[in-house]
């Protein structure tokens, strides 16, 4: 089962976010704004900081598509682990 959600990226892009369960060893992938229908896939069995840290991850992806994928890594754990540090966390258990 899937969970999702829509928001705008970029100003006025409407992209889908699904929280759903994944075969293989990727933790996520991003369908960039040339994708007819832009959407974020997570799986939905990951928690706590790996799951923050995936998520931004993406979302740098989905907002940077042009940028490497060490540059995105990297950024992607450099601004969860601050966030984490902030004690930001999700409110309930999450999808």
């Amino acid at each position: 089962m899937a969970d999702d959600h829509v928001f705008t990226l970029n100003g006025d892009e409407r992209w889908l976010l699904r929280f759903t369960t994944l075969k293989g060893a990727a933790y996520g992938y991003t369908f960039s704004q040339k994708a007819k229908h832009p959407r974020i896939i997570l799986d939905a069995r990951m928690r706590g900081r790996k799951k923050l840290e995936v998520l931004v991850h993406e979302l740098l992806h989905a907002l940077n598509p042009t940028q490497s994928e060490e540059h995105v890594e990297q950024q992607g754990k450099d601004i969860a682990s601050v966030l984490w540090a902030l004690n930001y966390r999700e409110a309930n258990d999450g999808p």
